[in-house]
């Protein structure tokens, strides 16, 4: 029992070396499309990612901003309504000075003044002791 090896001859070898240059070219080609696939992945996702940075410091600083607005607008109604109310004491003030039974009183009380035959005691102030 010797050695029964065969032997395996090729056939058409042009036609197998042929086969394999284009599963080589297919191969590069093939390659060169993942090369180029990542690389607009990578650019897609750093662009994509620069927009979100973008657009979200644009938010926070809009978001900053209306705090801001709604802040001075709450103290400028506050303001408003505290205004309003002294114009109307304002308003009843004038309104009271044309009272001449008012500004009688006023003097009486502030200027010491008094009516025509009426004696005005002064009473000394008690200390608080």
């Amino acid at each position: 029992m010797g050695s029964n090896s065969r032997k395996v001859t090729e056939i058409n070898k042009s036609y197998v070396r042929q086969q394999e240059r284009e599963q080589q070219l297919q191969d590069a080609i093939q390659s060169k499309r993942k090369k180029g696939l990542r690389r607009r992945l990578t650019a897609m996702a750093v662009t994509g990612s620069i927009i979100a940075v973008v657009l979200a410091v644009i938010l926070i600083t809009q978001w900053q901003t209306l705090h801001a607005k709604e802040t001075e607008r709450t103290n400028l109604e506050k303001q408003y309504t505290e205004m309003q109310a002294e114009e109307e004491q304002l308003r009843q003030d004038i309104e009271n000075y044309h009272d001449l039974d008012y500004i009688a009183e006023v003097a009486r009380s502030d200027y010491y003044f008094t009516k025509q035959n009426e004696t005005l005691y002064k009473m000394p102030e008690e200390s608080a002791e």
